[in-house]
Order: C-alpha cells, then structure tokens, then sequence
C-alpha cells in the first residue's frame, strides 16, 4: 500500500505473499489499455468535474448558510451557526456515484440493459448522497422548491440540517432511498433484498469500513449465497476501506491486501482492490493520484458488470455456474479526501479527524475559517456553476440537455440521458408496488370441534398464496418453517439455497439463514422495491431484530408523509413459542418484549394481533398480507387446540376488518 500523506499503511501479515495474492482480481493491463485508448476512452474531465462538483455542494451543504456557490467573497457570516454532518464519506460516496453513472451511460444503448440502484450503508454520508441527486436532477423532480437554479441551488445548500430542509443522514424523504441511515449494519443485507426475483436490476452497495464491523453485515456477506442468477439480480458490494471510525481505525482499514483477499476469499467473492495512490509515485501530485484511482475504478466496475452477466447468462441459459464467485470491489480512498490535509497542526484529511465537521471552528475568525475559505475555492466553483445564468435556461429536470445549465455541462455529461436510470429515479425505489394476490381465507379454516394447530392452518393458507404469487413472495424464516408448522409451503415449494446442490436453482420461495438481522434487511429490502414477505420465528428471537423494526418504523414514517413516495406492502411478523404457551423450550424461550415496542411504534404503522384460534388465525394473516404500509405482529401457537369461532363469527369480528 502507498504511504498516503495523513495515513500509517496496514502492519504486513505474515500470510505467503505469492498464494494468497493470487486470490486478488488483477486489472492492470485493463486499465493501461484503457488509458491508452484515443477514442472511445474514459471521460476522465467528466468524471472529475462531476466530483469536484458533488464535493463541493457536499461542503456546502455543512458548512454555508448563504453566499453558496462562492459568487462573492467568503464572509464568517455565512457560515452555519451550527455544523452539522459528516465529511469524511462523502467524498467516495461521490467517486462511486460518478463511477456508477459512467457505467450505466456506457451501456444504455444496449439491449436489456440493467436498471441501477443505489444504496448507502453509512447514511451518515448524506451531503454526497444529496449532492449527487441534485446534479442529476432527482431533488428538483421530486421537490421543485428545489430548481436547478442558483436560487434553488443556493436555497438547497442553505437548508441541509436545517428545520423543513433535508436530514443529516439518508431516509425516506431521499430520491432513491432504501433504508433509515441512522442505524449502522444493514446496508448489504437491505442491498441483496431489493434486487432477489428482479432479475434486471443491479443495486451498488458502498458498505463502510466501520459498518463492516457490525454483525447484521458479517452474516451479511453470506447473502450472495442465496442469490439465484436465473431469477434475481445482483449486487456489486463495495467495501469503503477509508481505514477511520469516529476515533480509530478500522479492522479491514488495519488489514493488509492480503487479508482481506483471505477474509473475502473465504465469503465467496472473488475481489478487486481500488486504491488511492497505488498506480502513481509516490511523488505524484495530488492530481496524478486522482488520474489514476479512476482509471483503477472505472476497470473495476466495469469487470464486476462483466462479470455479473456472465453469471446470469449461464443461469439463464440453464447451464448455471456451480457456486458462482460474485465481484466485489475494495475501496482504499482517504477518509476526507480533498478536504482540508491538517488543522491546527494536526492530520485531517485520511485521519478520523475528518469523520464528521473536519473544521468545526470554521464559523469564527482564524485558522479554520481560512482552511474552509481556500478549501472550498480548491473544487473552482467558478468552473463548475453558471451564477449569471437566467433561471429560464437551467435545466430543471435534465441538467445534461443545457450546455449553460447552472450547473456546468462538463459536470454532468456522465449523467445517464434517460431520467428513469438514474438512480434517485428508479421506479423500483418508490413506485413498484402490486397487490398480493390473495385465496379467500374461509377456505382454509376447520370446524369448530376440530383440533388444529393455528400455525398449521396458517401454512395451508399460506402455500397457496406461493402459489398464486411464484415470483412475488417470499417467506425468510431463521431455520423454523417445518418447526412452526408451516411446512405445508414444502408442498408447493422448497428453500432456496444456492451453494445447497438440493436447492440451487429451483426458485424456492423460502429463504432460511440463522441470521435474523439478515432475513429482516432482506424482508426490507423485498418490500421496499414493491413485493411481499413472511417472517416467522420464535418469541425469544425476533427480538433480535428490533432496532431494525424501529428503524424501518421512521422510514415508512417518513415515507407516507412524502407525498411521491407510492404504498409498499405491510411486513408481517408471526411469534411462536410465546410467554403464556412455550410448547416445549421453557424459560429460555420466553420473551414478550417484541410488543412492547410494538405498543410505542406511531400507531398509524404498527399492529398487534392475538388470534386465539386457526380461524382466526388465518383471517389475520390473510388480513396483515394484504395490508399496505403497515408493520405486523401476530401471536400464534403451534399445538392443536379447538376453534372458538366459526368462519361466519370470524369475519364479523375485528380480526378479518
């Protein structure tokens, strides 16, 4: 690794260099064939205008309250009284968006070409996100108190953090937004859910390298393992090793080339490094490096699209690829990247320093301030936004077609032309919703003097909503459908397991991993993008998720008070082995606690059922999958019992409304 100015390279390991290095995915010659191209070569001055461009507004969006794009001197009044968000992300956030959006320009004259999504495991990164869809026209689309303008652009850089303007982190009211970015860990899992039984869709997914080290994304790695290419699409996890938490390093940021090559090895991927200043001398200039990182990235995306297609093709062609190796993409860039190198004497840029404000004194007189003033005149905006332009000629919702737009034209050539591919436009993101298609629920109750386990009643009812819904539904369940009682779905379907020779490309609709976190981010990222879920699981553990639960509780809060967003389906949670009956676990089992936080969810989202028999049962769970917008707890239980109720008493009660 090279020495970067504000950065101790990874201690060496003591693996055998020769073997294990070969485990890595070496694109050099790609590269230097690329740069060699005279025509048709990489748009090198688009993509860095489009990152000079994003990382200014970036800035911007922390630091300024007025006089945004530079159009006069920089004053202490117009900095922000109070600095809020976070930096040091954002600058490979915008590298990889701009990467993203050269790829889909590069193929959108082809034939069946994917549609992309974007997802952002640290949702701290906001500024980028946000900076990004500006330029793209997503903000001014979705909100024309937003033109593409310079009052509207100023008036968006002013309101970031601020009352009745965008939130510090990504959330529903973000054009393109999968999941609440508060919350750490659930980006992959989230990533994997949107893109399974859509086959032509592509979802990049930039993991942090302090997020890694959460457990829902160490499971998560596993999730390409239940990807089947014949009917779903595919992920390109980006591992953003800008080696810095809040206060230290990262585990992959101390882990050398080669570790990572055994860890990621050892997943399943087969993995490509992208890194700062590692093709250039280490006495290159600044601009140098940033030559030739995209040079690096523009190969890496590039192959690992490749690389997908070859995957899917052979699956689809019905000669699928045994235990298919995905492409995954490291990213070593520095923590800050273009933002101040140091600050009262102390590393900034590739240092924790950069984490959240790098400059939190910038709004006083001093040192900071001429760090933020020179700082922000480093990206020349002058270059990059057309002040004097009439608002007339802006550009509104397609920056790409006004060679005199506010925003400069070589800033946003890289921009796919057609609107609905780019990514805070995907219609999958916000307006993909069809309802389940559901049997009538009375055909599947019992007489009221038969005893019948409710979780059995439930799985026949439920195997024949598989069968009306073959690529719309999906039940993940952590390793508990046969002990549930819901193995009537086996009659009609099985698992779905790609590295399991019995399970691999059969299109199971039930998905079982000992991962709760990763069945819930799986379950969310399904719903979001339009389709329908199930998750079953005992008392005791679905507690395990119940953070995400209120996390995604704020999201579809959020989201029903966007008036663009569309309906997505309810998610629907069964507890067994419940507190009052514990079957046959005992002590170790009991654990009611799921509904307390149900109880304290904002009560248009949440619900709490309690069917006492399989009657009812059924009603509720034909009721709760049908259910748009709506978070689910049922209570059932899996020993027979005899009805109360019958189907006639049923549906005049609460329970079927």
């Amino acid at each position: 690794m090279s020495t970067l100015d504000a950065v101790t390279p990874p201690k060496p390991s003591s693996l055998p260099h020769d073997i294990v290095a070969s485990l890595l995915v070496n694109l050099d010659s790609q590269a230097d064939q690329l740069r060699a191209k005279k025509q048709g070569g990489l748009d090198l001055e688009g993509l860095l205008y489009f990152q000079r461009a994003a990382n200014y507004i970036a800035a911007a969006q922390i630091f300024l309250h007025a006089n945004g794009l530079l159009s006069e001197p920089l004053e202490v009044s117009h900095v922000k009284n109070r600095l809020l968000g976070h930096w040091g992300t954002c600058p490979g956030l915008n590298f990889v968006y701009a990467h993203t959006n050269l790829l889909i320009s590069n193929h959108q004259e082809e034939e069946n070409v994917p549609e992309f999504m974007f997802l952002t495991g640290p949702g701290h990164g906001a500024p980028a996100i946000l900076a990004t869809l500006f330029m793209e026209g997503s903000i001014t689309r979705f909100y024309p108190e937003y033109p593409m303008s310079r009052e509207g652009l100023e008036y968006f850089i002013r309101s970031f953090s601020m009352p009745g303007g965008f939130p510090s982190h990504v959330n529903a009211e973000t054009p393109g937004a999968l999941h609440e970015g508060g919350e750490l860990g659930y980006g992959l899992a989230v990533a994997y859910g949107s893109v399974m039984d859509k086959p032509n869709h592509i979802t990049v997914a930039v993991i942090g390298d302090g997020e890694s080290e959460t457990g829902p994304t160490a499971t998560a790695w596993h999730a390409h393992k239940y990807i089947d290419p014949a009917e779903s699409g595919a992920v390109i996890p980006i591992l953003h090793a800008n080696g810095y938490k809040i206060g230290e390093r990262t585990i992959t940021g101390a882990m050398d080339d080669l570790e990572l090559a055994c860890l990621f090895t050892g997943y399943g991927y087969q993995i490509h490094i992208v890194e700062y200043g590692s093709k250039s001398p280490e006495e290159a200039s600044d601009h140098e490096h940033d030559v030739a990182v995209q040079y690096d990235m523009a190969v890496a995306m590039e192959w690992a699209y490749q690389e997908i297609q070859k995957i899917q093709s052979a699956a689809r062609s019905g000669k699928p690829i045994v235990k298919p190796r995905w492409p995954m993409i490291v990213m070593r860039t520095p923590k800050g990247w273009t933002g101040p190198r140091k600050a009262e004497g102390k590393l900034v840029e590739g240092n924790w320093r950069a984490h959240q404000v790098p400059l939190p004194s910038a709004g006083a007189k001093g040192e900071e301030f001429d760090l933020l003033k020179s700082w922000l005149e480093s990206y020349g905006p002058d270059e990059l936004f057309h002040v004097h332009v009439d608002d007339s000629h802006s550009g509104a919702h397609n920056p790409a077609d006004k060679a005199r737009g506010i925003i400069d034209s070589k800033a946003v050539r890289i921009i796919p032309k057609d609107q609905e591919r780019r990514m805070g436009m995907v219609n999958a993101t916000y307006r993909d919703f069809k309802p389940l298609k559901t049997p009538s629920w009375k055909d599947y109750t019992h007489p009221i003097d038969e005893e019948i386990s409710n979780m059995k009643a439930v799985g026949e009812y439920v195997a024949k909503v598989i069968e009306l819904n073959p690529k719309e539904f999906r039940i993940f369940s952590p390793d508990e459908i046969s002990s549930n009682k819901l193995d009537a779905a086996f009659k009609v379907t099985q698992r779905n397991f790609q590295w399991d020779p019995e399970t691999a490309n059969k299109g199971g609709r039930v998905i079982e991993m000992l991962s709760e976190h990763t069945l819930q981010g799986w379950l969310q990222g399904y719903t979001l993008t339009g389709r329908h879920g199930l998750f079953p699981s005992y008392e005791s553990f679905l507690g395990i998720v119940q953070t995400m639960i209120e996390q995604y509780a704020k999201f579809i809060k959020m989201a029903l008070e966007t008036k663009w967003r569309g309906d997505v389906a309810g998610l629907t949670y069964i507890e067994t082995s419940t507190l009052w009956r514990q079957e046959h676990n005992g002590y170790s089992h009991q654990n009611p606690g799921l509904i307390g936080s149900f109880i304290s969810l904002p009560r248009n989202l949440a619900r709490i059922y309690l069917p006492p028999d399989a009657n009812t049962s059924v009603a509720v769970v034909d009721h709760c999958l049908r259910s748009k917008n709506n978070i689910n707890l049922v209570i059932g239980s899996k020993n027979p019992t005899k009805s109360f109720l019958t189907p006639d008493e049923v549906s005049t009660s609460q329970y079927a409304k």
